[in-house]
């Protein structure tokens, strides 16, 4: 984009040149500063945006450094990272105050301690679908079959 800029600054200059162009008229002055003042702003924006890419690219290089580092630091691989971020999360309802809250799956089956509400504190167990004893009427039913 910058690099466009200059060139249209300078295709302007070659316009003003090959007509022939008064500088010394009023008209003139004023055309010929603005002409001046667009080929300054094209340099600047040029420099600024080699100035940018330059700091794009050393912050690329900061950031591989970074996650080198932090490899490095912690000794994880990302497959074990990932698989860290999949743990199973379940959501709770308290019985007492209704507020839903996430627990992990160890947490969840661990059938010697309570569950212990963050948002009310009271403490209460959990029965899990399918790890209820068979009622007799169920049991009828699989004798039948």
């Amino acid at each position: 984009m910058a690099m466009d800029l200059n060139a249209k600054a300078a295709y302007i200059r070659g316009l003003m040149t090959g007509m022939e162009f008064d500088p010394a008229s009023k008209n003139g002055k004023v055309i010929a500063a603005m002409m001046d003042l667009l080929e300054e702003m094209a340099a600047t924006v040029t420099e600024h945006d080699n100035a940018l890419d330059q700091v794009y690219d050393e912050l690329e290089t900061l950031d591989q450094d970074l996650d080198d580092m932090v490899a490095d630091l912690y000794g994880e691989d990302d497959e074990e990272a990932e698989d860290e971020d999949s743990e199973d999360l379940y959501e709770v309802t308290c019985p007492n105050c209704g507020a839903v809250s996430t627990v992990d799956e160890e947490t969840l089956l661990d059938q010697e301690s309570e569950l212990v509400c963050p948002n009310c504190g009271a403490a209460f167990d959990i029965e899990l679908e399918g790890t209820e004893e068979e009622t007799p009427a169920e049991d009828a039913d699989k004798q039948d079959q």
